[in-house]
């Protein structure tokens, strides 16, 4: 019977093999993520990169400083990997050496005969060799062994018949196994050594690698957040409802990020003593002489400096200052965005009567100013048209004069282009190009929001406590694509020609203005494909549209997409509802911050509070027939509920896995590129409190959907409640949707069903026939 032999390696031969698999095991993937990678360069470059704006030439030479030793470290590193291939070819080739190194027996080279010789001429061999190697004439023992054996595979039969078959005279012997070791290493000689090798590394070197990386690992949460952070904002965010701006700053700064004893990145110098207390004296509101732990602290101290000097878009710092603002302006994006997290999970808390003093929507929404204010180096009660190079404070007279009044970006980029450039004509013409460069990328976003209730059997239905399901379709989209001049011309003249008819026909014509809609966005495609922007000078001839008009080439953003069901209207209805929509848009803006907007907007929800009673009349007149079709096919119900599961689900992955990486933002006051990230969530504004926890978008390119869920409210009426876009990045172009919708008492149990009306005989009998089944064959045998 066949069996197996290992043996090790006597000669060196099949270590190589080993050597070989090890080394190209490693070789393989290390060539992959080390390669360095070819930057696809853009064929329209970013106005970041090409702005004559000083931020900006300052920001893209920091970023492009470290170039050459980016391509010297790209090239050390070609280099060693073109040479570590060579020596993976090298052993590749000793291996096929190897092979063919490999020798089969043949029993006419042991006896030296020809393989046509005679029986007569193998006895003579044989018996010559025999007398040379005979072990008692002083000849080798293993040669006489080999002699013998090659004589009788070539004169007994069954021992030639099994040489030829299976290549050994003895027939089909064990399977060798060769182990690609040396022998050395197992011999006993070296077994103290190899011992303490093996001993060293599994006993001490794993251990401690794995110990400092839990060390590390455990000091940081899953966002690479400090834990200590995290413990500092939950005591802080948990003492009081309402936190303003400043004191979220504060906050901020305190972050253990910043303190060099948690932190090695950070360095503290001896000209801080020195130069941060002439910033206390230039920058307001530093409170550099509270008390308040651990506000008083120097690393809170001089971070929260910092932050108000990169806000103040102070250029007098110094260059190691610079270095420090530099690393604490990266940072706060991602700790505002933990903060946020932790207000909602407060918010919860407060929700489920765990908190009492759970955080009020103005102190999540003031959190959330933080990040565009640090993005843009702007305070939030700034004009958000400083977020444009080359635009100062002094410029800012000429916005508002008793001729315009321009206070919004979109309001800026909706002027005429010959206006426009005359209120701007103290600046050259390459500085009127960045501005429209720079213009022609900030984001213009559409809303569409549609709510059900899935679990439900009537989805259209929200009862108390029910889990409401939004689906929120985004749309972005380039100011460049949007505006044009026949925008501007009309936004200017319906701002001053509103009157209060529009004001009473605001809700009543739904329908109407979604057919608008949808023809104003094949008239701004066919308007972009025939000029070349919207502030083309060729557009000046046309004609402005009369005052009852509706614009054809305006989106509308604000009010298009309501969820509440339009009634019958005429077309005059139709027009006015433009008009004043053009008008919300005109003269919407940010003076204090983007909220301003979105209390803006807000008050349009009250009319529709005040005609909401008349809306469930005439939906109440409807006859119920969707609740009679589905009760005709309940058998299709769990089939529909679980495929719609399954796209959820799908649609939940995709969102998760997807790169992050939307829109490039135009910050030359932040020391890294930055991607365009938005916040979008569910909020009560008169209860002052968040309905669901905010989604952290950093994925919306062109087009998403995206599902939110709240629990309904527990007492049954009519409700308002406002969906929110927030930008992280930007001010001024934030969007905001009301949602309207009642709340019904939910249906009570009913506990006289047929189904739960039998007797307890009837439940003994079935729990007897239960037992029964599952009865083994020799208790039923015993029976």
């Amino acid at each position: 019977m066949a069996g197996m032999k290992f043996e090790y390696d006597e000669n060196g031969g099949k270590f190589y093999y080993f050597i070989l698999s090890v080394y190209a095991l490693i070789l393989v993937p290390a060539t992959y993520w080390l390669w360095p990678k070819i930057e696809k360069r853009k064929s329209v470059p970013h106005p970041e990169d090409t702005s004559n704006f000083a931020p900006c030439r300052n920001k893209h030479q920091s970023l492009h400083a470290n170039e050459p030793n980016q391509r010297r470290r790209a090239i050390i590193t070609k280099i060693g990997l073109a040479l570590a291939w060579i020596i993976l070819i090298i052993l590749a080739y000793r291996v096929s050496l190897i092979e063919i190194e490999h020798k089969e027996y043949d029993p006419f080279a042991v006896l030296d005969v020809d393989r046509e010789a005679t029986i007569a001429e193998i006895k003579r061999a044989y018996r010559d060799l025999s007398k040379k190697h005979h072990p008692d004439r002083g000849g080798d023992a293993e040669m006489f062994k080999e002699i013998a054996k090659a004589y009788k595979t070539l004169t007994d039969e069954e021992a030639k018949e099994n040489w030829k078959k299976y290549g050994n005279p003895d027939g089909p012997g064990v399977a060798h196994f060769g182990i690609a070791l040396p022998k050395w290493l197992v011999d006993h000689k070296n077994s103290v050594f190899v011992l303490l090798v093996y001993a060293g590394i599994f006993m001490i070197v794993l251990p401690v690698i794995v110990c400092l990386w839990w060390q590390k690992s455990a000091r940081y949460s899953g966002d690479q957040i400090l834990i200590d952070t995290i413990q500092l904002y939950w005591i802080f965010l948990s003492k009081t409802a309402s936190i303003i701006t400043k004191r979220a700053i504060m906050i901020l700064s305190a972050s253990r990020e910043f303190d060099r004893t948690r932190n090695p990145l950070i360095i503290d110098r001896l000209s801080d003593n020195v130069e941060l207390p002439k910033l206390f004296r230039e920058l307001p509101d530093i409170q550099e002489k509270t008390k308040e732990r651990p506000f008083q602290l120097p690393y809170c101290l001089k971070a929260r400096t910092l932050l108000h000097a990169h806000l103040q878009r102070l250029t007098t710092l110094s260059s190691d200052l610079e270095k420090d603002k530099a690393y604490i302006v990266k940072k706060a994006p991602y700790l505002i965005n933990e903060m946020i997290n932790i207000e909602a999970q407060l918010v919860a808390m407060g929700h489920a009567g765990r908190l009492r003093n759970a955080p009020r929507l103005d102190t999540i929404e003031n959190t959330m100013k933080l990040s565009p204010m640090i993005v843009q180096a702007l305070w939030s009660g700034k004009s958000p048209l400083l977020q444009l190079p080359h635009i100062t404070e002094g410029h800012l007279r000429f916005f508002e004069t008793k001729k315009r009044t321009i206070k919004s970006i979109r309001q800026f980029a909706g002027m005429d282009d010959e206006e426009r450039r005359s209120m701007l004509r103290s600046i050259t013409d390459e500085q009127y190009d960045d501005i429209m460069s720079v213009l022609s990328i900030y984001p213009h976003l559409t809303m569409n929001v549609s709510c059900g209730v899935f679990d439900d059997e009537d989805e259209h239905i929200i009862t108390t406590g029910a889990v409401v399901t939004l689906t929120i379709h985004l749309e972005r989209e380039n100011m460049s694509s949007v505006f044009n001049k026949e925008l501007g011309s009309n936004t200017s003249t319906t701002m001053n020609t509103l009157d209060d008819e529009a004001n009473e026909e605001q809700v009543e014509d739904k329908e109407n203005r979604e057919k608008t809609n949808d023809a104003s966005k094949g008239a701004t495609a066919a308007a972009s494909n025939t000029s070349k922007g919207w502030n083309n000078k060729s557009d000046k001839k046309k004609k402005p549209k009369k005052k009852g008009q509706a614009t054809a080439s305006k989106p509308n953003t604000s009010t298009a997409n309501k969820q509440s069901t339009p009634t019958n209207t005429n077309k005059k209805q139709g027009k006015a509802e433009d008009k004043e929509s053009s008008d919300d848009d005109s003269s919407k803006h940010s003076d204090d911050s983007p909220s301003t907007t979105l209390r803006h907007r807000h008050e349009q929800s009250k009319d529709e509070t005040n005609n909401s009673d008349n809306e469930n009349n005439d939906e109440e007149n409807v006859p119920e027939t969707t609740p009679k079709k589905s009760r005709k096919t309940t058998d299709n119900d769990e089939d529909t509920f679980l495929e719609r599961f399954q796209q959820q689900q799908r649609k939940r992955e995709k969102l998760e896995t997807k790169a992050k990486i939307s829109h490039r933002v135009f910050c030359p006051f932040y020391p890294e590129i930055k991607q365009e990230c938005w916040w979008l969530y569910v909020a009560d504004r008169k209860q002052h409190s968040l309905i669901s926890a905010p989604v952290y978008l950093c994925t919306l390119k062109d087009k998403e959907e995206v599902e939110v869920k709240f629990s309904a409210p527990k007492i049954p009426g009519h409700y308002v409640y406002s969906v929110i876009l927030r930008s992280d990045s930007y001010f001024d172009v934030d969007v905001m949707e009301n949602l309207a919708f009642d709340v019904q008492a939910a249906k009570e149990m009913d506990d006289n069903h047929p189904q739960w009306d039998f007797s307890e005989e009837e439940g003994a009998t079935n729990n007897k026939a239960e037992d029964e089944e599952f009865a083994t064959e020799s208790e039923s045998d015993e029976e």
